[in-house]
């Protein structure tokens, strides 16, 4: 079955009365579920074991888990009404999920296939992340992706903001001094600055000793806009963002922006990576 009519259905099966908050949260994981898919599945393999660092609520475990042999981490921490979600969501399958870090899972198997999807901006050691991951795969023939955004480009995806290069901290402090940050509550936006790394860039992981590609990310960022609307709708809560995209949808640019444009600067990272030996 199709992941949009896996999804679908999955939320008229268990979650038809979603309303407010949580039917936001659904259909945002619904989307990003969708768009990691697409990124992913040629590399998916029903004799592979898989590993999911960073499962969120776990709509996209839950279709892989049909068909695939998968294990998850996720160490929760969300809103509350995120963590009833994950929780229910959980109720309705068995599914291979430890509520852990990555550093302190602890697991005597190694995988075939490992991905990393929006979370490597949320580690305090980004180095130490990739290696542990690496050190989950089972062999050179073993491959680990990672997509995350890159903070050498001053957008934050989580605030839909632009920020003042090397000045993150300072610029989204000042944004919400302002209140112009309004779609978040105090905690959750203290809770997200927190947590984030701002070194997650090119520069910082393409200098470590890695076997490692870069994919230009992006053709797939210009298809996500063009085909999911929800995607669409969040990142042009920034006027900016909304009037570069109609710019380039009318000059007819979108290919000569995949060509010219340096992976060096592109909003996000997608990373190809394997074990050296």
């Amino acid at each position: 079955m199709d992941i949009k009519e896996y999804l679908d259905d999955f939320k008229i099966k268990y979650f038809n009365n979603l309303k407010g908050l949580k039917e936001k949260n659904y259909n945002n994981a619904k989307a990003d579920a969708v768009f990691a898919y697409y990124n992913i599945n040629k590399f998916l393999d029903k004799d592979k074991k898989i590993l999911e660092v960073g499962g969120g609520i776990h709509l996209f475990t839950n279709f892989l888990h049909q068909n695939y042999d998968i294990t998850s981490i996720e160490p929760g921490g969300f809103t509350e009404a995120t963590n009833d979600l994950r929780n229910q969501i959980l109720l309705q399958n068995r599914l291979n999920v430890h509520t852990t870090t990555l550093e302190n899972f602890k697991s005597n198997e190694k995988f075939d296939f490992i991905f990393s999807i929006n979370v490597l901006e949320h580690t305090k050691d980004i180095e130490q992340h990739i290696l542990s991951c690496i050190n989950l795969l089972k062999d050179k023939n073993s491959l680990l992706f990672i997509q995350c955004p890159n903070y050498i480009f001053p957008f934050e995806p989580h605030f839909y903001k632009w920020f003042i290069p090397f000045c993150p901290n300072l610029t989204f402090k000042y944004l919400r001094k302002k209140n112009l940050i309004k779609e978040l509550s105090k905690k959750n936006y203290e809770n997200i600055l927190k947590n984030l790394n701002f070194k997650c860039t090119y520069l910082n992981v393409k200098k470590m000793n890695l076997n490692l590609k870069f994919a230009h990310p992006l053709s797939s960022i210009f298809d996500r806009l063009d085909t999911d609307n929800v995607f669409r709708d969040r990142l042009f809560k920034n006027i900016i963002v909304k009037i570069s995209y109609k710019i380039i949808n009318y000059l007819k640019i979108k290919n000569l922006m995949i060509y010219i444009f340096p992976k060096l600067f592109c909003p996000y990272l997608i990373l190809y990576i394997k074990k050296n030996t």
